[in-house]
């Protein structure tokens, strides 16, 4: 990835502290850090060197790369599995052992019809691993799904067998963003209707008899919420790209590609008759200098200029969860002249604050823009694809693409899925639930995120992503993770070869706003478990997260507050006791952990605690006589405070990023409360009436 100029590296202000030995085993793997004095580091002009922007870009690839000794095991391990599966494969030879199973399907006379590598990875790797993959379900695909149990069916493992029962888990797989896949009953109602009105099925090409008015209507409904003049609905997603993309380009024309577009782009790039050039993932440097290139040399041979020059993106990766640097790629291409087409297969309905994808979350003008692509499988809950671009070139895809011209159109009940989901987004609906659970989609997939880098796994993409890559790298890690997964009633999705890079290996976790917070952390739970036992926290910095007691001491007298011992905790819907140690750990009474520091900002004492699994909090300390209590004030008194600390839902991302969700609670809710447990009131704390119409109401009365 390459960054934006002005970014900075890693955090700052980690403080540097002489930890303690390491007894048994420590649940938190993170570094402490200075609360609030943390920023990103700027530079003191606006204009960069080559060199500082070099150097940068460099930072920034080393932060992606696979560690060597990572990557030396991986590899021997992979060499281990091909050593051991040709000599199975020669011993298989040898006629006494020859079973049915291995025997040739070849007709004599005939040549090979599979590739020989790909059959041997098939048998001798894939197939040892198949139950991972392709887990049949027997339910919608909500947060929790019924996932039908398997096994295999033969020694050699070749095929599985259905068991005849089902298993309840937790469903981190599915691109069920939005929450759509599940019946809601008001939408339920109009789909059944259009398709007892319409048939279940066209059974023909939208240049045909495929076109019905509910097409129309969404073909109207999309281009209006993208900001788009036209717009035309095709009956597959993957489809979409590879069957427009060579009908807007041909001979004579230039494709630049991302390096990690998916797979329907690289499929419809080489079925059109342009040239393909690939730039480094989601770098602008590299896409300018691709660029530049290729305007400077034309078209091979004869050195003619490009007819047309197209860049294809992803809004977001679905590999990576990273989202595209959008605003810089635009305005690369408009200093060049080429168009730029967008593929928001993912980041539709899941970025923006209003779901309107990867254009709103970067602030690009749909104008800036030549063909957005997107489809309704993931954040709607049903099935197909669009493009959204002039009048000119809709009119254009419908009379040349294959995907609109010859394939079957989408079926009637699919499309008014597609339009009331649309519908709700857009607030048409006149309620808030779309907007509730964009907003709740993103709160859920900072959470999680969160939580895993805390427990000190290897996580890739971006801040909002609904998808959330970890790393396991070693092929015996795949099945490992996934089985133990399932074990503990939770269903996620493990990737390798040939879909990522041979030492690539990951786990992807895909979050849905169907998703309760209650489910993510006990998700969060089960991965830690898993994480501990495979092996595969690999950002874990071998330290304790605890702070000295003389750091404690030092902070309480500081403030002159008593934070350490028994407190009465409530957040959101559950209520417990709260244990504050005074080695920097605190733990609630159900056995969730973290670390804890005060620190002053702003006049006021904040509390923060730093959840091993899930985000931090910040709580404030309330208010005294004399006004906000503060470290320096000369009203400080002599003894130790044990008050009322209370927040709102404020997630905290390494104290770089405060993420506020005020649609959760009400603004003048607390949804974290902690009070001293068996200790008097304190005589320093001056009761106060609740005054009326006050936001901070809850901030202002401590016997609330």
């Amino acid at each position: 990835m390459c960054p934006a100029q002005g970014q900075g590296g890693d955090p700052a202000g980690l403080r540097k502290l002489n930890f303690p030995a390491k007894v048994g085993k420590a649940i938190m793997k993170l570094p402490v850090y200075e609360g609030s004095s943390q920023k990103v580091p700027t530079t003191a002009s606006k204009k960069k060197s080559r060199k500082s922007k070099d150097v940068c870009i460099m930072a920034q690839e080393e932060e992606h790369t696979v560690p060597w000794i990572t990557a030396l095991t991986t590899y021997f391990s992979y060499a281990l599995l091909m050593v051991f599966g040709t000599m199975r494969d020669l011993l298989m030879h040898v006629s006494f052992l020859r079973t049915t199973a291995h025997t040739s399907t070849e007709k004599p006379g005939y040549g090979t019809l599979l590739n020989d590598f790909q059959d041997f990875y098939t048998r001798r790797l894939y197939n040892r691993i198949q139950d991972c993959f392709n887990r049949p379900i027997s339910s919608a695909p909500g947060a929790w799904i019924q996932v039908m149990e398997r096994d295999f069916s033969n020694a050699e493992q070749t095929s599985m067998k259905l068991l005849g029962t089902d298993m309840t888990a937790l469903n981190l797989s599915s691109y069920n963003y939005l929450g759509f896949a599940e019946s809601d009953l008001e939408m339920r109602d109009d789909v059944c209707a259009a398709m007892r009105r319409l048939g279940v099925s066209n059974t023909s090409a939208r240049s045909e008899l495929g076109t019905t008015d509910v097409h129309l209507e969404l073909e109207q409904r999309i281009a209006a919420f993208l900001g788009k003049p036209a717009a035309v609905v095709i009956g597959m997603g993957f489809a979409t790209n590879s069957t427009v993309l060579p009908a807007l380009v041909g001979r004579g024309g230039l494709i630049i590609s991302d390096e990690l577009n998916h797979s329907s782009i690289v499929t419809g790039a080489r079925a059109s008759a342009a040239r393909i050039k690939v730039f480094k993932h989601n770098c602008a440097v590299s896409l300018e200098s691709t660029l530049r290139r290729a305007i400077a040399e034309g078209q091979p041979r004869t050195r003619l200029p490009w007819k047309k020059i197209l860049v294809v993106v992803e809004g977001l990766y679905s590999m990576e969860g990273e989202i595209c640097n959008l605003k810089d790629i635009v305005a690369v291409c408009k200093k060049y002249k080429a168009y730029i087409y967008v593929d928001e297969a993912h980041s539709i309905g899941a970025l923006g604050n209003s779901g309107r994808g990867v254009l709103e979350h970067c602030g690009v003008k749909p104008s800036d823009v030549d063909v957005c692509m997107g489809t309704f499988t993931k954040s709607f809950g049903s099935v197909g694809g669009y493009i959204a671009a002039s009048k000119e070139v809709v009119e254009f895809v419908k009379r040349s693409s294959p995907g609109h011209m010859s394939a079957c159109s989408m079926a009637p009940a699919c499309v008014r899925q597609a339009s009331l989901a649309l519908r709700m987004m857009a607030g048409e609906d006149g309620s808030s639930k779309g907007r509730k659970k964009i907003d709740q989609l993103k709160r859920n997939a900072n959470l999680f995120r969160a939580g895993l880098e805390r427990m000190g796994c290897e996580v890739l993409g971006d801040q909002d992503s609904p998808i959330i890559p970890c790393m396991l790298y070693n092929p015996a890690k795949i099945p490992a993770f996934s089985r133990e997964c399932l074990l503990r009633k939770l269903a996620v999705v493990v990737v390798g070869f040939p879909a990522t890079p041979l030492i690539k290996s990951r786990v992807r976790f895909c979050i849905s706003a169907a998703h309760t917070e209650e489910d993510l952390i006990s998700a969060l739970r089960v991965v830690d478990q898993v994480a501990d036992k495979v092996m595969i926290k690999y950002k874990w910095t071998g330290r304790p997260n605890v702070a000295l007691s003389a750091t404690i001491k030092q902070q309480s007298k500081t403030f002159g507050l008593n934070v350490v011992g028994d407190w009465q905790a409530s957040h959101f819907n559950w209520s417990d006791s709260l244990r504050i140690d005074g080695d920097g750990r605190f733990a609630r009474g159900n056995g969730e952990q973290g670390s804890w520091e005060v620190e002053e900002r702003e006049g006021k004492i904040i509390l923060r605690l730093e959840w091993d699994r899930c985000a931090t909090e910040e709580l404030q300390l309330e208010n005294f006589e004399g006004g906000a209590a503060a470290g320096a004030s000369d009203q400080m008194p002599e003894l130790p405070r044990r008050h009322v600390f209370r927040g709102h839902g404020n997630l905290i991302r390494y104290g770089l990023d405060k993420i506020s969700f005020p649609d959760i609670v009400p603004i003048n809710t607390s949804t974290f409360t902690l009070r001293p447990k068996g200790t008097p009131p304190s005589p320093l704390k001056i009761p106060q009436k609740t005054p009326t119409k006050t936001p901070n109401s809850s901030y202002l009365n401590p016997d609330e």
